[in-house]
């Protein structure tokens, strides 16, 4: 097994960016048995790298928002979710074999995919948190496209951010960082479900894209000090919304304005973005530290009491690092740095006894921690967040 109890080795960190200097969302396998499956630019997972590494290598958030900038949605493109503003969810040169046998758009060889309902916030976050004025005003026309986007996609839907309905085949039905094709009918146990482990009517908000929506808010009034006031109107009308509906047991609000229950990570989340009101946010930190979502080991992303929760599922109860590293900032953020510090250390703890950076694990009802054999061993993200837990 790979101690990690420190940081991770530059070789590691190297290992993961291609030549222009972003990285891969993970890397090709390492060992037998290893999916090693999302080699290739990710616009959300290789943003949040970058924010994860920005104190340590700010060159990797310069190469990431160039390169994401180069391939921001231009147009209106149904078959792929290309919308103008818009951050590509993932980009391809050449398309691999299992996206080209579940039907994914191929085009020129490769495949650009903008199916992402948040990449497009964390873009403007992360420009934004480098400080790089030098770098905001070259990327001027691309991040105003990105607000633009970010506007329009508030006012579309109803103030909040939302996905779905997708109407072509290939490409992603839930578009948030729990993504899925088939929601409550594969056998990953990916997405978001209802209590009957049904997929929720879209058009979804799900309360992650939701936070992030909050923090690019809030870089917006930094990078465009001219329109301060305009998106602190944004700001305050999203901040109202979340916290008179996405209360602690609240996953997402359908396309029916109904909510789909659920406590889990994305409690941490919110109370990073500072999405919440004190009252809201002390509930929510009541509800993250309970022992259905914080285990021995990590924050699962869905409570072991909700009737979908299965420990070894992809999104309904696994633990994933890069996500407990928000929930870590959020509670420190709220001032509960046990709760914190109990997350660092057990996901530390889990790393090192399974060796890697694996993208994600299960810990069962019991509390035993167990590998899932979809994870990628060597998860981009993962080795950002164990970096950020050893030096912040």
């Amino acid at each position: 097994m790979t101690s990690i109890s420190c940081a991770p080795p530059v070789e590691v960190i190297d290992g993961l960016l291609s030549r222009d200097g972003w990285a891969h969302a993970s890397s090709v396998p390492v060992e037998d048995g290893d999916p090693g499956r999302f080699h290739a630019l990710f616009g959300r997972d290789s943003l949040i790298f970058a924010f994860q590494l920005l104190p340590h290598r700010p060159d990797i958030a310069v190469a990431t928002l160039r390169t994401l900038a180069s391939l921001q949605g231009t147009t209106q493109d149904p078959e792929i979710d290309e919308e103008p503003g818009k951050i590509i969810h993932e980009y391809h040169e050449v398309a691999p074999d299992w996206l080209i046998h579940a039907g994914w758009v191929v085009r020129d060889g490769g495949i650009r995919y903008y199916g992402s309902s948040d990449a497009t916030s964390w873009f403007l976050v992360v420009l934004e948190a480098t400080g790089n004025a030098e770098l905001q005003t070259e990327l001027s026309a691309y991040w105003r496209a990105a607000a633009s986007w970010l506007e329009h996609a508030l006012d579309a839907g109803g103030g909040f951010v939302r996905f779905g309905p997708r109407k072509h085949g290939g490409g992603l039905i839930q578009q948030g960082w729990r993504d899925s094709v088939n929601p409550g009918r594969d056998d990953l146990g990916s997405g978001i479900v209802t209590e009957e482990i049904s997929p929720p009517p879209p058009p979804v908000a799900d309360a992650d894209s939701q936070a992030v929506a909050v923090a690019a808010l809030r870089a917006l009034m930094k990078l465009d000090p001219d329109r301060e006031q305009h998106w602190q109107r944004w700001l305050t009308e999203l901040h109202e919304r979340i916290n008179r509906r996405f209360t602690p047991e609240v996953m997402a609000i359908d396309g029916e304005d109904q909510i789909v229950t659920g406590a889990g990570s994305q409690l941490g989340w919110l109370l990073w973005s500072g999405a919440f009101d004190e009252e809201a946010a002390t509930a929510a930190v009541t509800r993250l530290i309970k022992p259905d979502v914080l285990t021995p080991y990590g924050l699962r992303t869905l409570s072991s009491d909700h009737p979908g929760f299965l420990a070894e599922s992809y999104h309904r109860g696994s633990v994933w690092p890069f996500d407990n590293w928000l929930g870590w900032l959020g509670l420190r953020s709220y001032g509960d740095r046990e709760a914190a510090e109990h997350i660092r250390r057990g996901v530390l703890e889990a790393l090192r006894q399974l060796g890697q950076y694996p993208e994600l694990y299960a810990v069962t009802r019991s509390g035993a921690l167990a590998s899932i054999p979809i994870s990628n061993r060597i998860q981009a993200w993962t080795v950002g967040a164990v970096w950020a837990f050893t030096h912040l």
